[in-house]
């Protein structure tokens, strides 16, 4: 049995379905559950295995271990995760340290009423775990950022020194821990450049977050499969 939670699902053929699992010991795999009585939830922890089958592996004896019951704009935040999952993990490839982290970011969210630093500290270390990671300290040819100096995000390279743009004492703030409101919007329009630089499309949750934090939440369907409109 292998720890595992579903990242996207949708029908597939009359009464089965088509999943996309992030697993602790695999990493991310399509398995198909044949004609379940329920189907399992989204944003919940499983003890599950599966079996060789003619199209996708089968699920078989899948257990619920946990669940994180995200709501309002948490829930968006978990399509948002999802998401980049989907579309950044490579296939069969193991992440336990980015699995692990995807669990604590699902509790932070179903607990703190802040989301920005748990999504932001989650896209740090997915950059990080998928080799696409950059210092917070130290600029691209190598030297300490230095507090009185300012520098440009370059993605694919880091921070270089520039006349004017983000002041190297936030970015050293960050690095440290700090935590203010105005470091987590600098860290989010850093990271959305180093995101935008590896993602082959756009992330249509991306577009739903901010309306959702005024409107409320997603459909009953939407919710249901994980599937953005």
């Amino acid at each position: 049995m292998q720890a595992l939670i579903i990242l996207q699902r949708q029908p597939l053929r009359e009464q089965d379905w088509l999943l996309d699992v992030f697993s602790s010991q695999r990493g991310r795999l399509s398995l198909v559950l044949n004609r379940p009585q329920t189907v399992p939830d989204l944003f919940t922890l499983y003890q599950g295995d599966w079996q060789p089958a003619q199209d996708w592996p089968a699920l078989k004896g899948w257990h619920r271990q946990q669940t994180w019951p995200l709501q309002d704009t948490a829930l968006f935040c978990g399509f948002y995760l999802n998401e980049l999952l989907v579309k950044l993990l490579p296939r069969h490839e193991p992440q336990p340290a980015l699995f692990a982290t995807y669990q604590a970011t699902l509790n932070g969210l179903h607990n703190s009423p802040v989301a920005d630093p748990w999504l932001r500290l989650f896209e740090v270390q997915l950059l990080t775990q998928l080799g696409y990671g950059f210092s917070w300290q130290q600029d691209s040819s190598g030297q300490p950022l230095q507090a009185g100096q300012y520098y440009r995000f370059v993605p694919g390279q880091g921070f270089s020194p520039a006349a004017s743009g983000l002041a190297g004492a936030d970015l050293l703030a960050f690095a440290s821990g700090a935590n203010a409101l105005p470091l987590w919007r600098l860290a989010r329009a850093v990271l959305r450049q180093a995101l935008d630089h590896v993602l082959q499309q756009p992330l249509l949750s991306r577009e739903l977050l901010l309306p959702a934090r005024a409107a409320g939440t997603p459909t009953a369907a939407d919710a249901a499969t994980g599937r953005l409109p």
